[in-house]
């Protein structure tokens, strides 16, 4: 090998001292042989072909260079033996590794960047249960989500989906190593399910998977989920299985979960409640009462007052019920012996040192929800014994104001002193809602005067006493001490601005209610008020923005709809009154104002068949209303429907008896249908009801003189008696006026000549006057004869009788004139066609 080396290296140098003179053409550098016949030639070293040959001659040559990941191989040429160059091969660029097929004499070459495939190692079966216990911590948080966007049915299908992925995962832990299966898991998935169908009122569903997990023994504190199932048999009304479950539950709760204890125990209660047992509800309650907190004080355990206001006032409830009043009173003094968690004047929430720091605290912490929270159970607790106080008033004494006064009593001398004032107030309410308003006046102006709010209350109570009773200077003037008591007290502005309104003073009261809306935004009363105080200026653009407002708060209200179509009425926009008057009658369907006033909103945009349909349904609902019946009744004889309008002039006449016009009309339309016998009976009824009715008789005379009855010459005379009845009594009447002009001249010459001309007229020199637009009624069936004796009768002397005025006034209207269908008479003066024509013109 030594000597392989030394020969290499001897050949390196002869072919470095290469004489580049020999080569006659550039492509000879080309046609360079590497075969180990060519080198016998030129190197006589045999031992040195022979190494060629067997070594470094059979190897390919590499002449391309790797660029990146893509190899460049050129191929070697080879000299055939004679000398002469074979055809070179193709030695294009292609990416290693990745040839499709082969040359003939070529090698495959590899790249030098390619690794081997790499082999997956097998999983684990703790692998495994890896993955399956994530997959089932994804399922079960999922499930949650959906629980919390209330989409139940999806939240269900995951729960369901992780109690079947987890019994895999179970099996498959107790396979490899039974240790360590989680029972917590299990518990989750299984509860999870439960709940999800409990809260989707899929109850039965909820109570079978309740029952698997309370029957699994392996779970130690499944038995407090029979609370659950308990509540299920509640919602579902079966009480007696419900007290078994929480009766089970309370036996497998310990005694130092007290306040879990308490909360079955009252559930308990209400079953026996909604039972009707109510002793056994008293005996739950009261067990419950008595569960109260121990301190040490003076080295003696004591027990605390209790915090269970809810309690204490369903066990008064049940001594209500069963009507003892002793323990009534009993009860009602536990409920005032609970206290508050944090009572109102807590030190917590006082500055004593007048820290500006501490104050800034303060400010920030008064309204955080911890103090939320407390003030929600003061006004809870506060509520409570209020409605109970109202509850046993009535009944623990004789009288209601003697309960109260000793509910009253044992308020003031409680922890909840300020509760006595809003008593005593409910204690004057309650004599209003008795009638009885003087006791009522009385209790509030003897009311105490040391609290400031309650004070402004009972004045305002008191304000609004006296406006109902329409003594509107009381009124005004306890609202004015409400204000002064208590100047933001909305409802004592509100009161003075009604004062101020029913007074015709709209810009004060005005005032007086948009402060009021300033205190108080969303007070309804001052907003509507406002609205009709706008109205009555005549500003009916901001009236509409205040009823608008308050039509977006309260939407089903039927006088804020109404107030705004009466609005837009007055804006003379028919479309939106309609439109509002549309919505009040489907708010009210029932309401015969609002069809009427949308029956006349019809009629006067000339739609009479939708003003008769809701003039119609009012009179349904109402037919005691004289002008829908009289709509109706004037509708049918424009229609020419006279005998229809018979029914509603009827209705008409027994709704106001003493009113002649609607036998009138009733006669009338008898006239104008035809039946004249009918009519004729009905004026000689009218006519006995009230024999002074001049028109009455008019008619009877017309009708007699038309018919040719002999009646004429009575009901003539009649007539005539009633005119002249009628003619004294106006003289008298203008005498008595012109006696009292007289004395208030005080002038004995001017009364004298009055006196002398009003004695000159006597009755038979006053001619009586016909009525405007008089309709002589002429029956064209009549003979010349009756026709020309009531002529003639209407003819006679003058001058010895006044003249009778037989003709009336209907009082239905006019009748309408027949249309004129006859062919226009020719006029005679029409020349046209009578010149003689030519004979010329004439056809041959």
């Amino acid at each position: 090998m030594i000597w392989f080396r030394e020969s290499q290296r001897v050949l390196i140098k002869d072919k470095m001292a290469f004489d580049m003179e020999n080569i006659k053409d550039i492509d000879e550098l080309y046609s360079f042989q590497t075969d180990g016949e060519n080198l016998v030639g030129e190197v006589q070293d045999e031992e040195f072909i022979d190494a060629v040959k067997t070594s470094y001659g059979n190897r390919p040559i590499k002449t391309g260079q790797k660029r990146g990941q893509t190899g460049i191989v050129r191929v070697q040429t080879a000299a055939n033996g004679d000398g002469a160059v074979s055809g070179r091969p193709i030695t294009a660029n292609t990416a290693a590794g990745f040839r499709t097929g082969r040359l003939a004499g070529e090698e495959t070459v590899t790249s030098a960047t390619e690794a081997p495939p790499l082999e997956m190692p097998e999983e684990t079966a703790d692998d495994v249960i890896r993955k399956l216990e994530a997959k089932v911590h994804k399922a079960l948080e999922e499930s949650l989500e959906l629980a919390e966007s209330k989409k139940y049915s999806e939240a269900i299908e995951k729960a369901k989906e992780s109690v079947m992925l987890e019994r895999q995962l179970s099996k498959l832990r107790e396979e490899d190593n039974p240790d360590t299966i989680s029972l917590d898991l299990t518990y989750s998935v299984s509860l999870n399910l439960a709940s999800l169908l409990q809260r989707a009122d899929m109850l039965n569903e909820a109570l079978h998977a309740y029952g698997v997990i309370v029957k699994n023994k392996a779970f130690d504190r499944s038995g407090r989920l029979r609370v659950n199932m308990g509540n299920i048999y509640f919602s579902q009304k079966k009480y007696l299985q419900a007290v078994k479950m929480y009766r089970m539950a309370l036996d497998q709760l310990q005694y130092s979960q007290q306040r879990m204890r308490n909360k079955v125990l009252r559930n308990i209660g209400h079953c026996f409640v909604v039972m009707g047992q109510y002793t056994d509800a008293i005996s739950s309650y009261e067990h419950v009462l008595e569960q109260r907190p121990t301190k040490d004080i003076g080295g003696t355990e004591r027990k605390m007052p209790g915090q269970d206001f809810p309690t204490a006032f369903n066990v008064l409830l049940c001594y209500f019920a069963l009507g003892d009043r002793d323990r009534m009173k009993r009860g009602f003094q536990t409920l005032l012996q609970q206290q508050l968690s944090s009572p109102e004047d807590d030190e917590r929430y006082l500055n004593i040192q007048n820290d500006p720091h501490i104050q800034l605290v303060l400010d920030c912490i008064k309204t955080d929800p911890l103090s939320k929270r407390e003030t929600s159970e003061r006004m809870a607790a506060e509520t409570f014994i209020v409605n109970a106080a109202k509850l046993i008033a009535p009944i623990i004494d004789g009288t209601f104001s003697d309960g109260y006064d000793w509910c009253i009593e044992q308020v003031r001398q409680s922890n909840y002193p300020h509760l006595g004032a809003e008593l005593e107030i409910t204690k004057a309410i309650t004599f209003l809602k008795t009638k009885q308003f003087k006791k009522a006046v009385e209790t509030l102006k003897h009311f105490n005067k040391n609290d400031t709010k309650m004070q402004s209350a009972a004045a305002t109570n008191l304000s609004f006493l006296y406006f109902l009773e329409s003594k509107y200077a009381q009124a005004d003037k306890y609202a004015e001490q409400a204000i002064a008591a208590d100047k933001y007290n909305p409802h004592a502005l509100v009161n003075k601005g009604n004062c101020l309104f029913v007074e015709e003073n709209y810009e004060q009261a005005i005032e007086f209610f948009k402060e009021a809306l300033a205190v108080e935004a969303g007070s309804n009363e001052a907003l509507y008020n406002l609205g009709l105080c706008y109205k009555k200026q005549g500003a009916y653009e901001m009236a509409l923005e205040c009823f608008h407002k308050l039509h977006n708060a309260l939407q089903n209200s039927a006088e804020v709809i109404y107030q705004l179509a009466h609005c837009y009425q007055l804006l003379d926009d028919a479309e939106q009154a309609l439109e509002w008057f549309e919505t009040l009658v489907s708010v009210v369907p029932t309401d015969p104002d609002a069809l009427a006033h949308l029956g006349t909103l019809f009629d006067l945009e000339n739609d009479k068949s939708q003003a008769f349909q809701y003039h119609y349904e009012a009179y349904r609902y109402f037919p005691s209303d004289i002008k829908t019946v009289e709509w109706l009744g004037a509708y049918y004889i424009e229609s020419q429907f006279p005998e229809k309008a018979i029914q509603y002039f009827n209705r008409a006449a027994l709704v106001q008896p003493t009113e002649v016009k609607w036998r009138m009309m009733v006669a009338s339309c008898y006239r104008r249908s035809g039946d004249y016998q009918t009519a004729f009976q009905t004026y000689k009824e009218i006519n006995k009801a009230f024999p002074d009715n001049i028109e009455c008789l008019k008619f009877l005379v017309r009708i007699c003189t038309d018919l040719g009855m002999q009646e004429v010459q009575e009901y003539t005379a009649m007539l005539k008696k009633a005119e002249k009845t009628k003619e004294n009594r106006e003289q008298r009447e203008a005498g008595g006026r012109n006696r009292s002009g007289r004395r208030r001249s005080g002038s004995r010459r001017g009364s004298g000549k009055e006196r002398k001309g009003s004695g000159s007229s006597r009755p038979g020199s006053v001619e009586m006057n016909s009525l405007n637009n008089s309709i002589n009624y002429n029956n064209t069936n009549n003979s010349k004869n009756s026709s020309n004796g009531s002529n003639q009768e209407s003819n006679m002397n003058t001058q010895a009788t006044p003249q009778l005025d037989a003709s009336y006034q209907d009082p239905i209207g006019k009748i309408p004139e027949r249309p004129k269908t006859a062919a226009v008479r020719k006029d005679e003066n029409d020349d046209w066609g009578d010149d003689d024509m030519a004979v010329d013109l004439l056809p041959e």
